[in-house]
């Protein structure tokens, strides 16, 4: 005798199935970028540090924005900007690579005083969203009451995969230690 399931719940089923097969290959892709994606470090900028901790998170301002904002004409966008990764991995801006949904470039030269011919290339992504530059995370969510081991933090660990997603992994101190 073989069990026949009506169309709504074989329909309801393969959708389950469907989806939980998405979820799992997103958190699979995002394990492998963060085992062996590039490692890319955004120095944090200044926060205002009345609301730096908030609860259990700290805001996340990163220092290429600053100049990458400098650049950029618009409220809403995304796009590619290329860093050169110093000695430590550091990235600083070197240019804008891609842009789209709008993005539209200010006319003006980079300065690019201090920057070794050495240095590394990579691409990242970045968004503009309500005029603000936004790259992986603006936030790092910890366990509350840890908010003191995390208010020494200088820069953003990140791995970046090959379309220039990142992924932030830690932050870590001005020695470049893992908080």
């Amino acid at each position: 005798m073989r069990l026949k399931l009506p169309a709504s719940i074989s329909v309801l089923l393969l959708t389950v199935v469907s989806v939980l097969g998405i979820v799992n290959w997103d958190i699979y892709q995002k394990e492998q970028q963060l085992a062996h994606g590039q490692v890319v470090r955004l120095a944090l900028a200044p926060v205002d540090p009345r609301s730096l901790m908030q609860g259990d998170y700290m805001t996340l301002n990163y220092a290429i924005a600053a100049p990458l904002r400098a650049l950029l004409e618009v409220e809403v966008g995304q796009g590619l900007v290329q860093v050169r990764l110093d000695n430590n991995r550091v990235a600083s801006l070197d240019s804008v690579v891609q842009e789209s949904a709008g993005v539209k470039l200010k006319e003006t030269g980079q300065n690019r005083s201090g920057i070794s011919a050495t240095d590394e290339l990579v691409n990242i992504q970045y968004r503009v969203r309500h005029n603000q530059i936004k790259f992986a995370s603006n936030a790092y969510f910890f366990e509350e009451g840890k908010a003191k081991r995390y208010e020494g933090a200088k820069y953003g660990q990140f791995r970046v995969d090959g379309q220039g997603a990142l992924l932030l992994e830690s932050l870590l101190d001005k020695d470049f230690n893992p908080l």
